[in-house]
């Protein structure tokens, strides 16, 4: 969080030190002509400001009249390198990126394969089931064609009719 009473006081001193720095500029034009040689000593034996501080980015501009040019192409050549650690970030997003999506691409299409593979698994399960399922009722129908037989033919068949219940019930089940 930023401390406004901080910034405010700063911006404060900042302007005052502007004002100082113009104001001793102007002093000099006046006192020594137009075309006198302003130096970073004399504006600091005007204006009460350190050399240090005159040489600060917002207050050499105002007495250095080289230094502007020499700052603007500091500054151009500063926003083209700004430019180009952005876009090279932004292309290492963009392979980043694209690596992540033929990564998750790869998954999708091994899924894919893998659910194929399971219906045609799930085909094969269903047709085995069938196969039993319709083997187990040939196996009850042949068995329940012998007890009748049996029965026509006068042999006891009571201790096999909780077997034949319990076949029947089984064969429902199974449908």
């Amino acid at each position: 969080m930023l401390n406004v009473g901080l910034q405010q006081v700063q911006q404060l001193k900042r302007d005052d030190s502007v004002e100082k720095v113009k104001w001793a500029v102007n002093f000099l034009h006046d006192t020594e002509g137009s075309s006198c040689r302003i130096t970073a000593l004399k504006i600091s034996d005007i204006s009460g400001l350190s050399r240090a501080a005159l040489y600060k980015k917002h207050l050499r501009p105002l007495w250095d009249k080289t230094y502007k040019t020499d700052l603007l192409e500091v500054q151009r050549k500063h926003s083209a390198d700004i430019q180009q650690r952005e876009t090279r970030k932004l292309e290492e997003k963009i392979i980043s990126l694209e690596l992540q999506l033929k990564k998750s691409q790869h998954q999708v299409d091994q899924l894919i394969r893998e659910l194929e593979n399971e219906k045609a698994r799930s085909k094969v399960y269903r047709l085995d089931f069938e196969k039993i399922k319709e083997h187990h009722q040939a196996v009850l129908h042949h068995n329940l064609r012998i007890l009748r037989k049996l029965h026509v033919r006068g042999i006891d068949i009571s201790e096999f009719e909780d077997v034949e219940v319990q076949v029947f019930v089984e064969s429902k089940v199974l449908d």
